[in-house]
């Protein structure tokens, strides 16, 4: 029984996380699933910037786990009428994409400020209703700078006979420079946006031979913090480490959210979580509460959590090549027009800021 609890939340926890990705425009695994009882995900968020990027909410139901090819499967909430209502009741509604379970605010119904509260309100189409409670968007101090250290790594992993090993790498871990406010209380999250340049070998072909690819996040868990130990100091929070693999220059773009304290509890449990599910030797998983819960049915269980955030970003760009050689085989160019190359995500010829 203890397994079976076990395995159940360790699909709910990485359903979130896909989640916690769509955010970043990164795409889940899609199948049709089974009749298995669900439960609704909702991963919302609202900033003070007008971006319709940034402010949105994606819903989709907790689904089977697909043990043959190790995937988590997603299943969209279609059709759904979404709003978010500020504390002084002024509502903004979002829409759906074309059938991707991802509810957008856009830029003209845009009406968010600082020191207001918001709520989400939604409703399916069968007529249930859910919301959330209440969240404080708080303002967030500017990032004073971004630094990064070229360094090894050391991880302990299974091979393929299920033996723990050592594994060497090497990346740049990157850090945002802070300062903290002198008030006590003030909580962080962190993002990132990764975009590199590459290059292929046209010969003698007229055709674009340097691109540029946009990787979206590349974080691998919510990076948070408070300041409970550095208040009204600065401080340097690592966010998140820049791989180290071919020799050209890549952009880091780091973003910084406010938090609540609800909310900055929410993402803490999660990661913790997410950093002991590796055994089925470890306790199971305890029950993580989001603010989301169900008007029709209170004792339905509801995944997720809607944040309220000031942002504030910044990047820096990394010029690998004075790094190089990196471990492993040597790099090679590849062949032929870089845009059409489908090595990497997200490709284009247009030369980015920055580069």
């Amino acid at each position: 029984m203890q397994l079976v609890t076990k395995c159940h939340q360790t699909r709910v926890w990485a359903m979130l996380l896909l989640m916690v990705c769509l955010q970043a425009c990164v795409e889940p695994f899609e199948l049709q699933t089974g009749t298995a009882q669900k439960s609704l995900v909702v991963s919302g968020l609202i900033t003070d910037q007008n971006n319709p990027e940034l402010n949105k909410v994606t819903l989709t139901w907790t689904a089977p786990f697909d043990s043959e090819n190790q995937q988590v499967v997603v299943e969209r909430v279609h059709n759904a009428t979404v709003m978010v209502q500020d504390n002084l009741g002024n509502s903004m509604p979002l829409y759906e994409g074309p059938g991707n379970g991802v509810y957008t605010l856009g830029a003209d119904d845009y009406r968010v400020e600082q020191g207001r509260s918001y709520t989400l309100h939604i409703t399916l189409p069968d007529g249930r209703e859910y919301t959330s409670r209440p969240e404080l968007l708080r303002p967030v101090p500017a990032i004073q700078g971004i630094s990064y250290e070229f360094k090894q790594y050391t991880d302990v992993v299974r091979n393929s006979a299920g033996l723990l090993i050592e594994r060497r790498s090497v990346g740049f871990e990157v850090k945002a420079q802070v300062q903290d406010p002198t008030e006590r209380g003030n909580y962080y999250r962190w993002d990132t946006e990764g975009v590199f340049e590459f290059y292929t070998n046209t010969g003698d072909v007229p055709v674009p031979s340097v691109c540029w690819a946009n990787m979206g996040s590349i974080n691998t868990k919510v990076v948070t913090n408070n300041d409970r130990l550095v208040n009204g100091r600065y401080f340097e929070q690592p966010v998140v480490v820049v791989p180290a693999d071919i020799p050209t220059k890549y952009r880091i773009k780091i973003r910084q959210f406010s938090l609540t304290g609800e909310a900055y509890e929410f993402w803490r449990l999660f990661n913790e979580q997410q950093s002991s599910v590796g055994s089925i030797f470890d306790p199971p998983p305890a029950r993580i509460n989001g603010n989301m819960y169900s008007v029709t049915y209170p004792e339905e269980r509801v995944v997720g959590y809607f944040t309220a955030s000031s942002m504030v970003e910044d990047f820096i760009v990394i010029q690998r090549l004075f790094y190089a050689p990196f471990p492993g085989l040597p790099y090679e160019l590849p062949l032929g027009d870089c845009r059409y190359t489908f090595l990497y995500p997200n490709v284009s010829d247009e030369r980015p800021i920055g580069f």
